[in-house]
């Protein structure tokens, strides 16, 4: 098997298979993000660890970067090894190409904390807002 061949078999299953396995993933998804403790502490420790970094500003800070890669590399690795316990040969490049196709099919917070994986952009609005929210005494 090559790396195309999930995205193939994804492909032509048939729409009701597809639909079943996608809203059965966003599920766990959900289930991840609000109910898993480890999850909730690895982001928390993460988000403190990082949030005094980042300023309201058009110019990037190199470090931005190297958080970016560690935040891919310990948050989203954690939510896709969850999920692959839980989705039979589940594929996070497939799962992010279906999602493309259905946004408003997913809670706008989820949508949002995803796309926090592959969008730099959303990545620095995350760590400003929570920066916001510090400031103003919302995560003492």
């Amino acid at each position: 098997m090559n790396e195309f061949s999930d995205d193939i078999n994804f492909i032509h299953r048939s729409s009701d298979d597809t639909d079943k396995e996608f809203h059965a993933t966003v599920g766990h998804i959900e289930d991840i993000l609000i109910e898993d403790k480890k999850f909730l502490e690895l982001h928390n420790d993460f988000m403190e660890k990082h949030w005094q970094e980042f300023e309201e500003s058009e110019e990037n800070k190199f470090i931005y970067t190297d958080i970016f890669k560690e935040y891919q590399a310990t948050i989203e690795k954690y939510i896709e090894e969850e999920l692959g316990k839980k989705v039979k040969d589940f594929n996070m490049l497939a799962f992010e190409e279906e999602l493309k196709k259905r946004p408003n099919e997913l809670d706008s917070g989820i949508f949002d904390l995803l796309s926090t994986f592959t969008d730099f952009i959303q990545f620095k609005m995350k760590f400003l807002d929570y920066k916001e929210g510090y400031e103003r005494g919302k995560h003492d």
